[in-house]
């Protein structure tokens, strides 16, 4: 096996099918050498046992007793991985044809690009990523649920983050940057890594040359309970990059759909 570009890191917890999917359009799709690395969060759904059946040399999969959250889950399988670029993925999307080779041109394009991610569009073909913009307290994803067009945030521009459901950085960045911040159990991690990067001089691209079908289902339907991570992980951010400033902009939950 040649040595991969890319060490996909997909974390699942509870949703079987849309993984099946996942990674079934990963290994359609994707003509780079690159290596699947899935960390399960203790899925009660079946997915460890079928999981199992799948391991192999183009598949590594971690299995985890307890749900220990995105950002820690994220974390190991980086540790797991080996290759220059990451690209750090949730189990409810699907990538199409060419889509990685736009990501990696645009990282290699300028050292001082930490992070990049896709423009990701739903089933229905409405943007559901396309660059998150805005402050430290008042910061939102554009063109959520707009309908997707060639000239809708059709070019690269630097960005506050992009979406976490697909978002690639580099192994080397991991010395100065770090790793992800385990005290977010669901939400901002990838927020928290791109001001951490941006903290530092480094940049964080919106390529739309890369677009990503983006489904939206979510492991946990407790709308409740995300309100809860959300708001925990919200509080967190703004206490660790505002000194305790905590006036803000509204912010939204993602929608489900």
């Amino acid at each position: 096996m040649p040595l991969a570009l890319v060490d996909i890191v997909v974390v699942s917890f509870n949703t079987r099918d849309l993984l099946t999917s996942c990674l079934h359009s990963i290994d359609r799709c994707t003509t780079e050498a690159h290596h699947v690395i899935v960390v399960d969060n203790a899925s009660t759904d079946g997915t460890q046992a079928w999981l199992q059946t799948l391991q192999g040399s183009q598949l590594t999969v971690i299995f985890n007793a307890v749900n220990r959250g995105y950002a820690a889950a994220c974390n190991q399988g980086i540790r797991a991985g080996s290759s220059p670029f990451i690209l750090l993925a949730n189990s409810d999307i699907r990538m199409t044809a060419g889509w990685l080779a736009p990501l990696l041109t645009c990282m290699e394009a300028d050292e001082q690009i930490a992070v990049v991610g896709p423009k990701l569009i739903d089933l229905r073909g409405r943007i559901t990523g396309a660059g998150i913009v805005g402050t430290l307290t008042d910061h939102r994803p554009r063109g959520n649920h707009e309908v997707d067009g060639p000239a809708i945030f059709g070019e690269p521009e630097d960005c506050f983050s992009v979406c976490g459901a697909a978002y690639l950085i580099r192994r080397t960045n991991l010395e100065t940057l770090g790793y992800f911040d385990e005290r977010y159990f669901f939400y901002f991690e990838e927020t928290d890594y791109s001001q951490n990067a941006r903290s530092r001089g480094y940049r964080v691209v919106y390529c739309p040359d890369s677009r990503i079908i983006h489904i939206g289902g979510r492991s946990d339907g407790d709308h409740v309970k995300l309100r809860g991570w959300f708001e925990t992980s919200r509080k967190l951010f703004l206490e660790k990059w505002t000194q305790g400033d905590d006036s803000c902009g509204e912010e939204t939950l993602p929608d489900d759909d």
